[in-house]
Order: structure tokens, then C-alpha cells, then sequence
């Protein structure tokens, strides 16, 4: 059976120009790292794609954030998808971002979603020149129409 999963993870787009830039090149940095042939169940650079603007007369891709997506159709993941959420909140770990989606569909079954987003009342946005501090899994919340 095809398990299809795709989704989004949104940048945190909280700071001036400066930061901004220190953190496009950081998360384009962890995406490039990621291993090209993933062991399975795989959270692989193959999956990802970041978006860009081209230049100031291009319509802006980047508002209130770039958006890391991902996608990528697998034989039967779903015995092993904790191990894959599991791999996958290690890459929210080390990006700086504000939302994640992930939505998952095999052949047999609905639509389901798993959410995390930043909790601004736990992760102190600051305003220093660099890059801010990584995200902790204690700094998010998580919903999700699946049981894991």
C-alpha cells in the first residue's frame, strides 16, 4: 500500500532583516545537511524544497515567512510512523520555525494531520542581533486528527 505524506514547516519571521538572514541561511543549512538516502522509515534531503524570492520585482514568496516543504509517496510507512514523526520533530529541533503540517494518507484510509506550533508563552522571541535560540519540543504544541 502507498502512505503518502506531505506537508509544510513555516519559518519564524520575527526579526529584522539581520536575523532574518542569519536564519534563511541556518534552516538552509540543516535542509542541506540531511542525508541524501535516509535509512527508513527516511526524513531525507530528496523531500525538501525551501522557498525563495528571485528579486524585488518577483511576487513575494517569503511573506511572514519562508515555507519548508516536503513530500514524498512510501510503500506501507504507516507500522513505522512514529519512528518517522520521531525523526522528523528531531529536524523541527534544530530549524528555527513557528508551524509544522504534516499530513498523512495511505490508500485505505482518511486524510490525517499532525500540527505543531510554536507556544509564544513558552519560547522567548528575543530581539539580540543573532541567530535565535532552537526551538525545544517543550516550546510547542501538538495536535493531530491521528492516534499515535
Amino acid at each position: 500500500m502507498r502512505t503518502t505524506l506531505y506537508g509544510y514547516i513555516e519559518e519564524m519571521d520575527f526579526w529584522n532583516e539581520n536575523v532574518r538572514k542569519l536564519v534563511k541561511t541556518h534552516n538552509n543549512n540543516i535542509i542541506s545537511s540531511l542525508k541524501p538516502n535516509d535509512n527508513w522509515p527516511p526524513v531525507s534531503k530528496e523531500m525538501f524544497s525551501i522557498t525563495n524570492n528571485i528579486d524585488e520585482l518577483s511576487p513575494n514568496l517569503e511573506y511572514s515567512g519562508r515555507i519548508i516543504h516536503f513530500g514524498v509517496n512510501l510503500k506501507s510507512v504507516e507500522n513505522e510512523i512514529d519512528e518517522w514523526i520521531e525523526k522528523f520533530e528531531s529536524l523541527l529541533s534544530q530549524l528555527i520555525w513557528k508551524e509544522s503540517k504534516v499530513h498523512f494518507q495511505t490508500e485505505y484510509c482518511e486524510l490525517k494531520t499532525l500540527r505543531q506550533s510554536l507556544d509564544l508563552q513558552k519560547y522567548n522571541v528575543n530581539n539580540e542581533e543573532k541567530l535565535p535560540e532552537l526551538i525545544k519540543k517543550k516550546d510547542w504544541k501538538f495536535n493531530s486528527t491521528w492516534n499515535k
